[in-house]
């Protein structure tokens, strides 16, 4: 944003309404996404304009799952909670429980652009300040798309408070790139630019537009596989930045390859060709993490468990013959398994098999615990989400000897559906 709105908004934005002044509060939740192809690096970095096209899946925000003729829910997403009124007397931003000493940039931003629109609509009071609470049920900053839902969280939310009815996903793109695609459900394509400019779309650089509703696969489960909750090394901002400006990979093929592959994509989702688009979303994360590592100095994301859970995949689909489940990789260690509903039993008994722990299925505070016998020993493995039933096919030993075997590799497994963009939970004003 230039100096000039920025001051005005600043010193300006603050008004006295007619109406009744009052304390406004909002509750959104916002989905995070997986990209199938991959997002790296900016044309432009101020608008956050990408250099190519992405095609992601949302996630149900809601995991229904049956236990003792009853259902319980889990929740996969960002919840946020923005207040604001003439008691606040500056601006801040809580994440996770803990009160942050500085509000993000590109928080700010968002925050900005909105109050703008806000101010400009002329529909409610615009208070200055708002007290925003963010949080997520998942590891935050470790590969897990947890910008993408706080951001989207955070436009959403803002967009409710001040009754904004405008398209705001390409204000969610200013606080996170791939926020644009949360603000949307099913299967969504963030597009760098239109290919065929009308007058409407030259005053839109970049947007995100869903290509399928949620309904349109249903068969499609992730089981998000998680290894490490620590925060990345390198942040995706800088890890970007480095690829596009030192990585000869990138600048010799990567547009031209990522071209080619949504093309492949595009047309396995239209025939639900799932062979096809499981060898997309698996080149296409290796070229991701290929890309990183020719940076320089080079950004490594995938841990020794991250390239296990490779060498799994490909040895169960070896082992049965057919594309049974792809992986996916973002910025960080965390493994996404893609799979069909039907192939979902087997693949949680060998998943617990290969990388539950040995030793007695204890279950905490909550969470459920899958447990099989393999080898002679008992292992375990906390698994959120969707519960799948046991599997009716005996385990073959020649499979398991053939597959990676690390005990406790990983903590917990979140398995989930498509699901829909971000929802209003409650709004009120006194």
């Amino acid at each position: 944003m230039d100096p000039v709105t920025a001051a005005y908004l600043t010193e300006s934005i603050y008004f006295t309404s007619r109406l009744t002044m009052s304390v406004k509060t909002v509750i959104v939740t916002a989905p995070i996404n997986i990209a199938l192809t991959k997002y790296w690096g900016k044309e432009d970095e101020f608008n956050i304009y990408p250099l190519n096209n992405s095609i992601s899946l949302t996630l149900s925000q809601d995991q229904v799952r049956p236990f003792d003729h009853l259902y319980f829910i889990e929740k996969l997403m960002t919840t946020t909670k923005i207040t604001t009124g003439p008691h606040l007397t500056k601006s801040s931003f809580s994440l996770n429980g803990i009160l942050q000493k500085e509000i993000p940039s590109r928080t700010k931003d968002v925050i900005i652009l909105c109050l703008l629109r806000a101010r400009l609509s002329n529909r409610c009071p615009v208070y200055r300040h708002v007290y925003i609470e963010s949080t997520n049920n998942f590891p935050t900053a470790a590969g897990l798309a947890s910008s993408a839902s706080g951001m989207a969280a955070l436009a959403f939310g803002l967009a409710k408070l001040y009754e904004l009815d405008s398209d705001i996903t390409e204000i969610a793109r200013r606080g996170s790139g791939s926020s644009c695609r949360s603000m949307k459900g099913g299967i969504v394509q963030w597009i760098r630019c239109p290919l065929n400019e009308t007058q409407e779309q030259l005053t839109r650089k970049s947007f995100a537009k869903q290509l399928y509703p949620c309904t349109f696969w249903p068969e499609l489960r992730v089981a998000i596989c998680v290894t490490s909750a620590a925060m990345k090394p390198v942040g995706s901002t800088l890890a970007m930045q480095r690829t596009v400006h030192t990585s000869s990979l990138f600048a010799h093929g990567r547009i031209s390859s990522v071209q080619i592959n949504e093309e492949k994509l595009l047309l396995a989702l239209k025939n639900k060709d799932f062979s096809s688009l499981g060898t997309v979303i698996m080149k296409e994360s290796n070229q991701l993490h290929a890309l990183c590592l020719d940076a320089w100095p080079p950004c490594v994301y995938l841990n020794e468990f991250s390239l296990a859970l490779i060498r799994w995949v490909h040895g169960i689909n070896k082992y049965f013959g057919r594309l049974l489940v792809a992986y996916t990789f973002d910025a960080g260690p965390n493994c996404f398994l893609i799979a069909e509903a039907k192939d979902m039993p087997v693949l949680q008994h060998l998943l617990v098999a290969s990388f539950g722990s040995v030793g007695p299925d204890t279950n905490p505070a909550g969470d459920d615990m899958v447990t099989v016998d393999a080898d002679g020993s008992r292992r375990s493995l906390i698994l959120r989400g969707i519960r799948y039933p046991a599997s009716s096919d005996p385990t073959d030993s020649q499979l398991l000897d053939s597959l990676p075997r690390l005990d406790g590799a990983i903590s917990f497994v979140i398995s989930c559906e498509i699901g829909d963009g971000p929802i209003l939970v409650s709004r009120s004003s006194c």
